[in-house]
C-alpha cells in the first residue's frame, strides 16, 4: 500500500502510513522514540496496525510534555483522528489535561506505558478514556526477588549472604540506585519496593531482623540514559570505591548497561568473566538480555512489549469500529468499575529462567 506523509508542526516527528477516512486514523503519541524499550513497543503496534491496515501517525515527544501537549492539541484541533493512544512524558501534569480535550472533542483516548492519575481515566470523568500498562510497584517487588535469589546461599546447612557477592564477608550487600525520574510512578515504585522486597525475603531466608542491604551515597538520578548512568557509575566508583560495591540496582537495563560499562572500565564483570557485582535491570530489552547472556548482568524483569503493543492494537480497533475496549481481550479486566486500567503482567528474566 502506498505511504503518504501527513503535515504536522516541526516539533512532530511523524511516520504516517496506509489509508483510510478522515475519522479512521490512529493518533499515536510517544514520550520519545530513544527510549529502547518505547522503541519495542512502537515497532510491534507500528507492524500492527500496518497488517490491519490501519490508517495511523506516530509523534515523537522527545521527552518534552509542551512539545507531546502541543502536538495532542493540533492532532485534536485537526478532527481527523478516531482516537488517540497516549505515551505521556509527564504522568501527572498532563493525564487530566488530555482527558479533558478529548472528552470535549469526543475522541477516545488510551494512555499507555506510564501511568497517569485514576482520575484521568475514571468513567466519571470520561468514559472513553482508559489506561493500559503495567503495575507501577510490581517490577521492584520482582527486582527484590531476583536479588534475594541471587543472594541465598546454602553452606552445608548453613544459610548465608552468597559470598560470590557479599566479597568483603560482612553477611551485607552495599548497593547502589540508579534511577528515573523522582514523581515517575514505574521510577519510584522500582526504586523503593526493590529494596524493600530484597530485604524481606533476605530477612525470612537468614532468619534475621536486621536488612541485609545497604546502601552506598544517594539515590541517583539517570533518567532511564545509559550514557548518563554510566557517568553517574563513574562518579559512585570514585566516592564509594569500586571494591566497596557489591550490587547495582537500576530501574531500568539501559542505565544498568551503563553502569556495567563503568564496572569493566574497573577491571569488575567482564564479559563472560566473574561477575563480582550483582546488577539488575528492568524491561528485558535486547541489550539487557545480551548483558546477561555475557554473564555482566544477573537479571532483569521482562515487560513485555510485543503484548502492549497487542492490546493497545485491539482496543484502537475496536473503538475505531464503535465496540467495546475490550471486546476479544481474554483475560483482562478493569481494575474497577469507575477505574478503567488494565495491567500488562511482568515476568522475571535471568539466565536461569530465560
Amino acid at each position: 500500500m502506498k505511504k503518504k506523509l501527513i503535515p504536522t508542526l516541526a516539533l512532530a516527528a511523524i511516520a504516517a502510513v496506509s489509508c483510510g477516512s478522515s475519522a479512521s486514523k490512529v493518533s499515536i503519541f510517544w514520550y520519545q522514540y530513544d527510549d529502547a524499550y518505547i522503541s519495542t513497543v512502537r515497532a510491534a503496534l507500528e507492524a500492527d496496525f500496518n497488517t490491519n491496515k490501519v490508517e495511523f501517525a506516530s509523534f515523537n515527544g522527545e521527552n518534552k510534555a509542551d512539545t507531546q501537549t502541543t502536538q495532542i492539541t493540533n492532532a485534536i484541533s485537526a478532527k481527523d483522528s478516531g482516537i488517540l493512544l497516549v505515551n505521556a512524558v509527564n504522568q501527572e501534569g498532563q493525564g487530566e489535561t488530555i482527558s479533558r480535550q478529548a472528552k470535549e472533542a469526543n475522541i477516545p483516548v488510551v494512555f499507555f506505558n506510564r501511568e497517569v492519575t485514576d482520575a484521568a481515566v475514571t468513567s466519571t470523568n470520561y468514559p472513553d478514556a482508559a489506561f493500559v500498562g503495567t503495575d507501577p510497584d510490581e517490577a521492584g517487588y520482582m527486582q527484590g526477588k531476583i536479588i534475594a535469589e541471587a543472594l541465598q546461599y546454602d553452606d552445608n546447612g548453613t544459610k548465608k549472604v552468597n559470598p560470590h557477592f557479599d566479597r568483603n564477608g560482612d553477611g551485607k550487600i552495599n548497593y547502589v540506585m540508579l534511577r528515573g525520574p523522582v514523581g515517575n510512578a514505574e521510577a519510584d515504585g522500582r526504586t523503593k519496593y526493590s529494596v524493600d522486597e530484597a530485604n524481606r525475603l533476605m530477612k525470612e531466608y537468614l532468619g534475621i531482623s536486621t536488612n541485609v542491604m545497604v546502601q552506598l551515597g544517594a539515590d541517583t538520578d539517570c533518567d532511564w540514559d545509559q550514557a548518563k548512568a554510566k557517568t553517574a557509575m563513574d562518579n559512585l566508583i570514585g566516592s564509594q570505591g569500586a571494591a566497596n560495591i557489591e550490587c547495582v540496582i537500576a530501574n531500568n537495563d539501559m542505565m544498568a548497561v551503563g553502569a556495567i560499562q563503568s564496572l569493566v572500565a574497573n577491571n569488575l564483570n567482564q564479559p563472560n568473566g566473574n561477575q563480582e557485582v550483582l546488577v539488575v535491570g528492568v524491561d528485558a530489552v535486547d541489550a539487557g538480555k545480551n548483558a546477561i547472556d555475557a554473564k555482566q548482568m544477573y537479571g532483569t524483569v521482562q515487560q513485555d512489549g510485543e503484548e502492549m503493543a497487542r492490546v493497545l492494537s485491539v482496543m484502537a480497533r475496536n473503538k475505531l469500529a464503535d465496540k467495546d475496549y475490550l471486546d476479544g481481550l481474554t483475560g483482562y479486566a478493569w481494575d474497577s468499575d469507575t477505574v478503567h486500567k488494565i495491567r500488562i503482567p511482568y515476568g522475571a528474566y535471568t539466565a536461569d529462567s530465560k
